[in-house]
């Protein structure tokens, strides 16, 4: 998991202005444009997660050359409103985000095991990520706590 973590979190905060907010098992949260208003950080996550997906394959490669298991992921982007700053009680504070964003986000990264994709994002995120990527709409899914299905888009990663 260190080695994981370690090239994972690089992609994120050092070069795509993210922060990785907590871990979460074998995972993580990355918050995107949290007192940026003037940054793409729809852009900025999709192409964090692009980037993310090839560091993942590299690593994988480099643990087969040493006979080890791969590591399977799925990483999941929501954007919108969120309550973001220090939270808990005056013994516990804790920098995080919380609100329905970030529970959306958490239930699209649960859709890519269902869709076998690793890398979806939400219709906002779409919209709002830039011409640079390309999207595969796929059927929309039911979401807990979302009224309907909801629109998810696969991104196209090199190679595909």
């Amino acid at each position: 998991m260190n080695d994981f973590f370690r090239v994972t979190v690089r992609v994120v905060e050092e070069e795509h202005r993210g922060m990785v907010n907590k871990y979460l098992g074998d995972g993580f949260m990355a918050i995107f444009g949290a007192g940026d208003s003037g940054s793409n950080h729809a852009g900025d996550a999709v192409a964090a997660g692009r980037e993310i997906l090839a560091a993942v394959k590299k690593l994988n490669e480099d643990l087969a050359a040493k006979g080890r298991a791969p590591i399977q992921i799925g990483i999941g982007i929501h954007c919108g409103p969120a309550i973001v700053g220090s939270i808990g009680s005056p013994q516990r504070l804790e920098f995080t985000a919380i609100g329905n964003t970030v529970n959306i986000a958490s239930r699209v990264e649960g859709l890519t095991k269902a869709t076998g994709r690793p890398l979806l994002v939400t219709a906002a995120v779409r919209d709002r990520s830039g011409d640079s990527f390309s999207f595969e709409e796929l059927q929309p899914q039911e979401v807990r706590g979302i009224d309907g299905r909801l629109p998810v888009f696969a991104v196209r990663c090199e190679g595909e």
